[in-house]
C-alpha cells in the first residue's frame, strides 16, 4: 500500500512459546496506540494495513520452517498457526473469522501431512498461507480508539516443538478525528454478532 503523507508506520514484536506437543493456546500481544488515540477527544487511528513476519530465532537465519510439521505417524496431521489483529479479546481462536466483530485482519497457515502406510515418512505435504489483509476487509481503513491486540494460536506445529517463535508486526495507520457517526458505527460493529 502506498504511504500517504499523514500515515505512520509502527513496529512491534511478539514472542510465543510452542509446547512439547506443538501447541500454543490463544495468547495476545498488544500494540500500544495510546499516543494516537483518545476517546474523550474523539481522536482515533485509521488502521490501513498490518503485516506479519513469523520468525523462528533458533532456526538458521531466524526463518520459520514453511512446513509446520515433518512428524510422520500413522494418521494424517493438520498443523496450523492463526494470527489476527483485533480490538476485542476472544477466548478461543476457533471463534475468530472474517465475520467476527472487531477483527481487522487474519492470517492462517496450515500444513497437511499424509504419512505412508507404515507411518515412517510423509508421502504428501501441502502448505497453505491465507491472509485476509486490512485492505481486503476494510479498504478505507479501520478506525480504532484503543490499542490493537494481536492474537496467535498454534496446533500440532511439530517442526517447532518446544521453541519460542516470534511475530514481527508492522502497522500502517493514519491519525484521524472521529465524528459522532464514526463513534456510533464503531459501537454498532462491536455488537453485530
Amino acid at each position: 500500500m502506498a504511504r500517504a503523507a499523514r500515515d505512520l508506520i509502527l513496529r512491534d514484536r511478539l514472542q510465543f512459546d510452542v509446547n512439547g506437543s506443538g501447541n500454543t493456546a490463544l495468547v495476545y500481544g498488544r500494540v500500544d496506540l495510546s499516543d494516537f488515540v483518545n476517546i474523550v477527544k474523539k481522536e482515533g487511528m485509521a488502521i490501513k494495513e498490518i503485516r506479519y513476519n513469523l520468525r523462528a530465532p533458533s532456526k538458521p537465519n531466524g526463518v520459520l520452517h514453511a512446513t509446520l510439521t515433518e512428524t510422520a505417524g500413522t494418521t494424517p496431521i493438520n498443523a496450523s498457526i492463526k494470527v489476527f489483529a483485533t480490538t476485542t479479546a476472544y477466548e478461543n481462536a476457533a471463534d475468530v473469522g472474517l465475520a467476527s466483530p472487531d477483527v481487522i485482519n487474519l492470517l492462517e497457515m496450515t500444513t497437511d501431512l499424509i504419512p505412508n502406510a507404515g507411518g515412517t515418512q510423509p508421502v504428501a505435504v501441502e502448505n497453505q498461507w491465507t491472509h485476509y489483509g486490512t485492505p481486503d476487509l476494510h479498504p478505507e481503513g479501520y478506525n480504532v480508539v484503543s490499542d490493537l491486540l494481536i492474537g496467535v494460536a498454534a496446533s500440532l506445529v511439530g517442526e517447532h516443538v518446544g521453541s519460542t517463535l516470534e511475530i514481527d508486526i508492522m502497522v500502517i495507520g493514519e491519525p484521524v478525528k472521529l465524528t459522532e457517526a464514526d463513534m456510533t458505527e464503531m459501537l454498532t460493529q462491536q455488537q453485530d454478532l
